[in-house]
């Protein structure tokens, strides 16, 4: 315990000591040290169907984010994710704390502490690399997120860092080890190539992406290897009328280990005059699941590039709301027609301060199961954010 409140003060005392002035500037070589992060504390309670049997979990969030701005042309950046969690999860989930890396980097920066029988620390560095921009190129060398998507639920062309769009509190997204350059060919055109070392048979990942702007639209294609998948797709993002309209597709060759698979995604979205956004997309998995299951647990939602949903064909219905300058709320309406599962998913978020956010969500998952259809389970979340 003891060294549990020694890591929680150096995280603090961190926090309070450089956030005090987030840019250091040495007058000899005009080097720069950006610095910001933020603390959270997410309270999860989650229960069963029949609302009979409730769990409780807690973590407080802490992420450091150092920038070296060592020239005009390079840039050195660290990201220190670390997280504190305790109750019910820690203690009933088979090895939790082995399951909090993230298995698509190559190299081992993590490091845990399980401090009691409910209570684990874990620290990562999510992100460290180096940054060479030019005029027309830009490389990048390390640990990095690459984000290849466009739409906004799901990002079938994300072939490098698939998001999880149920998981709300982690904006930055996973990274790889790898590397990343880009190149702009003219005012309307770039290409990019990048290449993800994961550090498993068969698991790395290179590819190129193409980019060019033609009739207000912007367009991508994609193609290179996916863990010993050959995989093409394409993108598209821009207006019909006053309505957004984006779109990506990816497909992934078979091969001896798995079948092909083709996912693709619609996506439009329109803002009122009365300030209320609305978005509505579908997406298709063709080795998803097309009809209803007798055990939820064959529902898989690990969401990865080759299972962005586990279900066939998936809908949609998305939302949002400023309700004043402080407060805004939104919801997600998601439903698989063939197997017959629904997700609930509103959420409400307030500013308390200058730096300091409220959210409450709640998620409430449905099924049709042994051919009735019934909630599974809920979970609701509780999360104060202070920026610095």
């Amino acid at each position: 315990m003891k060294r549990l409140f020694q890591l929680i003060g150096f995280i603090i005392l961190s926090s309070h000591v450089f956030g005090q002035d987030s840019t250091t500037v040495t007058s000899e070589h005009a080097t720069k040290f950006l610095f910001n992060g933020y603390i959270k504390d997410l309270q999860t309670l989650r229960t069963d169907k029949d609302f009979s049997d409730w769990d409780a979990t807690n973590m407080v969030h802490n992420r450091l984010n150092l920038k070296w701005l060592i020239s005009d042309n390079l840039t050195a950046t660290a990201e220190l994710r670390t997280r504190l969690f305790s109750g019910d999860d820690v203690k009933q989930v088979p090895a939790f704390a082995q399951s909090l890396r993230n298995v698509n980097e190559l190299i081992n920066m993590q490091r845990y502490w399980k401090l009691s029988s409910s209570m684990v620390l874990h620290s990562n560095f999510e992100r460290l690399n180096m940054d060479y921009q030019n005029k027309n190129l830009n490389v990048r060398i390390g640990r990095q997120r690459i984000n290849w998507g466009i739409t906004t639920t799901w990002n079938p062309n994300d072939i490098f860092n698939a998001y999880n769009f149920l998981d709300f509190d982690y904006e930055e997204r996973a990274g790889i080890d790898g590397a990343r350059a880009s190149y702009i060919i003219n005012n309307s055109s770039n290409i990019e190539i990048a290449y993800a070392n994961t550090g498993r048979k068969q698991g790395n990942i290179a590819a190129f992406k193409y980019s060019v702007n033609r009739g207000n639209y912007d367009i991508q294609f994609i193609g290179g290897i996916f863990k010993n998948h050959l995989s093409l797709g394409t993108g598209w993002a821009g207006y019909v009328g006053d309505a957004g309209f984006k779109g990506e597709i990816q497909y992934f060759a078979a091969n001896q280990h798995s079948k092909g698979l083709l996912n693709i995604l619609l996506e439009s979205d329109y803002m009122f005059n009365n300030g209320w956004y609305i978005s509505l997309g579908t997406l298709f998995n063709s080795n998803g699941l097309s009809k209803p299951v007798n055990d939820w647990t064959n529902i898989n939602l690990n969401l990865s590039p080759e299972n962005l949903m586990p279900t066939k064909w998936n809908l949609i219905l998305s939302t949002i709301k400023e309700i004043n300058p402080l407060m805004s709320a939104n919801i997600s309406l998601l439903y698989a027609p063939g197997n017959k599962m629904a997700i609930i998913y509103p959420s409400i978020q307030y500013s308390l301060a200058t730096n300091l956010d409220l959210s409450i969500v709640w998620q409430s998952y449905f099924s049709e199961l042994n051919n009735n259809y019934e909630a599974v389970n809920h979970q609701g979340i509780l999360r104060m954010k202070l920026n610095f």
